[in-house]
């Protein structure tokens, strides 16, 4: 747990020295922390358990003290593609973190904390710098993951151009899935922001208390996320197609494989139908058949079997069909 007072600049692990009525707050916890914050802030029931169960759902509420959003960012590890959630709770005087895993983002989110560039005369308005910035963090977190799973397709394009295998299959299959599961958690990102641009605003522009500026400064940093995450969700659909592609490429290089053996299956039937023809004739039991009694018939006929072979390796090679 961290918190940083951004009445005070100050940091503090220790919740009794917070006095959320008074001064606004950063927040960072995982979700069990929450029971700490749950009445001060009057988080309802139905977002704490939310926040306690897993659920890959990209989700915004606007409620009257709040709004609570739930983000699904993945990670690549490994080739596999690993699903965890972020909620995020930000009211005028407070916004709250909840991730599960000390990982890259949870890194990058509190050394945010450690930063001053949002500090701003309009507090409410370092909120939401800090909840623009936040959302930059993971969007580019799925950018370079994004660009992790380019860089395995690209890989297996390499492995389909320099050998055809059972194994090639599998990890096709497997990355296709992937670029699914990105697309999926992306996706809901778009429709997130459109909320936040329509019916955001409202929950900071109540009659009594409306600024234009803030308002204005609000829409701007919405409208850059919401650009932000445009490109995201295009670089995703574009690393699936790229990830379909392989199908047609390990299709193309299987068919072509086949066609080969075909190939070299008709040069051997070509090949071996004269042989057979002769070796037909003379195996015939005719009684008065000509050459059967002669003394060099037995090397002749396999000097022209071999002829035969010869010339059609010849033949063959000179129209690059071996």
């Amino acid at each position: 747990m961290h918190i940083l007072n951004l009445n005070t600049k100050k940091i503090t692990k220790n919740i009794d020295e917070i006095h959320f009525n008074e001064d606004y707050h950063f927040i960072i916890c995982n979700p069990w922390e929450l029971k700490f914050f749950k009445n001060t802030l009057k988080i309802n029931n139905q977002a704490y358990k939310n926040c306690l169960s897993y659920h890959e759902k990209v989700s915004v509420n606007i409620l009257d003290d709040y709004i609570f959003f739930t983000l699904a960012n993945f990670q690549i590890n490994e080739e596999d593609i690993l699903i965890e959630e972020i909620n995020i709770f930000l009211s005028e005087k407070y916004i709250l973190i909840l991730i599960r895993k000390k990982n890259d983002v949870y890194e990058q989110i509190k050394q945010l904390m450690r930063e001053n560039f949002y500090y701003k005369s309009n507090l409410t308005l370092s909120l939401f710098t800090i909840y623009s910035s936040i959302l930059r963090i993971i969007i580019s977190n799925q950018f370079e993951n994004l660009e992790r799973v380019e860089e395995i397709i690209l890989e297996i394009e390499d492995d389909i151009i320099n050998e055809v295998n059972e194994d090639i299959s599998s990890k096709i299959s497997h990355v296709r899935s992937i670029c699914r599961c990105c697309v999926k958690n992306i996706r809901p990102l778009t429709y997130m922001m459109d909320t936040l641009l329509k019916d955001g605003m409202e929950f900071f522009s109540k009659e009594k208390t409306r600024n234009n500026y803030l308002e204005k400064e609000y829409e701007k940093l919405l409208q850059g996320l919401d650009l932000s995450i445009d490109k995201l969700y295009s670089f995703s659909l574009s690393t699936r197609e790229l990830a379909d592609k392989l199908l047609d490429i390990y299709s193309s290089k299987v068919s072509e494989k086949t066609n080969n053996l075909i190939t070299r299956l008709t040069i051997f039937t070509g090949t071996a139908v004269p042989i057979s023809i002769i070796t037909g004739i003379y195996g015939m039991n005719f009684k008065y058949m000509p050459e059967l009694t002669y003394e060099y018939g037995y090397g002749i006929t396999i000097l022209v079997i071999l002829l035969i072979i010869i010339i059609s390796f010849i033949i063959f090679k000179t129209k690059k069909f071996l």
